[in-house]
């Protein structure tokens, strides 16, 4: 009997092939006895079977996944880390090739995360995939990936910024304890709502998700009209002549830094993956959404940049650091614009 013939590496990376999407009608669901668990090539074999799915309510359609991911990606790293990039590369061009680069990388680092997630489409996501590969000692791997949640959570750096951003909007003065207060009170909302209602839960996120990308696209669009001169008086930052004028002052450690500030502007990729257990369709929904959403606001904090550039003057672009998109409403837009911008980056980091 003739196997069936796989398809190439290349063609499984195209998102536009139709055949990447098409599964048989039937499900088999394999359990590997404890000598296959043992052997070195757990990952291959693991890889060849589909992981019995998770039994709970499926809520979580193509959209919301979209949604999901957009939400976690559009948090303060667009908004806040673009100050620190222009400064640690010197320029406007190689900025913007950092930013081209991170987005490659962060694409490569998306389809890790979807290989593991189509064999092991379950709730967890990289704590199933820890688990998976080392088995031994028991229970190791968990305690240490636990501990790495506890003491390195994203959600504390989020909560906090968000916290900055609010009383910033209020025009209040920020302080240790009034922003840690804010903080935890943004953390707390987040767990209630969630626990009370896990529907309601994806209205907000969704809701949210709409929210952030019309706020960069409108960015994105400002600052095209400012390249045009459209803004009043005609102004122009003129940031693009010479655009590479500045890179021969960049160092090494200085553009790894850079780097590293737009990779963490990509974080949120693998977000669906921690919820696959509440995915319709999880497999073909995850090949779809991860790689429409990444792609999409790659082009688009490239844009979100672009603005920037063309709005904000170089010295204000090295002193602004995390309120860069409110001078960037301010310099536009002027009067109550940059508490306003200090809100929506609230609400993005929310």
């Amino acid at each position: 009997m003739s196997e069936e013939k796989k398809p190439s590496f290349i063609s499984q990376l195209n998102v536009f092939n139709k055949d990447n999407y098409t599964f048989s009608g039937t499900t088999k669901t394999t359990q590997i006895n404890d000598d296959q668990n043992d052997s070195s090539s757990d990952v291959e074999t693991g890889q060849q079977f589909m992981t019995e799915l998770d039994q709970g309510e499926k809520q979580l359609g193509l959209f919301s996944c979209i949604g999901l991911i957009c939400n976690r990606m559009l948090g303060t790293g667009v908004f806040a880390v673009s100050s620190t990039i222009y400064t640690l590369c010197g320029s406007v061009g190689l900025s913007l090739i950092m930013w081209a680069l991170g987005g490659i990388i962060a694409l490569a680092g998306l389809y890790v995360y979807m290989e593991f997630g189509t064999a092991i489409p379950k709730n967890g996501g990289e704590k199933n995939y820890l688990e998976f590969i080392f088995k031994k000692p028991r229970f190791l791997i968990t305690s240490m990936y636990a501990s790495y949640v506890f003491f390195l959570g994203w959600a504390a750096g989020n909560s906090i910024n968000t916290a900055v951003m609010f009383l910033t909007a209020a025009d209040a003065e920020v302080t240790k304890w009034n922003q840690r207060g804010i903080a935890v009170a943004v953390i707390f909302f987040a767990f209630l709502i969630n626990a009370v209602s896990v529907k309601t839960g994806i209205y907000i996120q969704n809701a949210l998700g709409i929210f952030k990308v019309g706020i960069v696209i409108f960015i994105s669009i400002t600052g095209w009209v400012a390249l045009a001169g459209g803004l009043k008086d005609g102004y122009q930052s003129h940031n693009f002549r010479n655009a590479f004028e500045g890179t021969e002052k960049s160092t090494a450690y200085g553009i790894v830094n850079a780097l590293y500030n737009v990779i963490w502007s990509f974080v949120g990729y693998s977000n669906v993956n921690y919820a696959l257990g509440e995915v319709k369709d999880p497999v073909r929904t995850l090949k779809i959404a991860g790689p429409t959403s990444l792609i999409f606001l790659a082009i688009i904090y490239i844009f979100v940049n672009i603005a920037y550039f063309a709005v904000v003057p170089k010295e204000k672009l090295i002193s602004s650091k995390l309120i860069l998109a409110a001078d960037f409403f301010d310099i536009v837009f002027g009067g109550h614009a940059k508490r306003a911008a200090a809100a929506f980056v609230g609400l993005s980091a929310l």
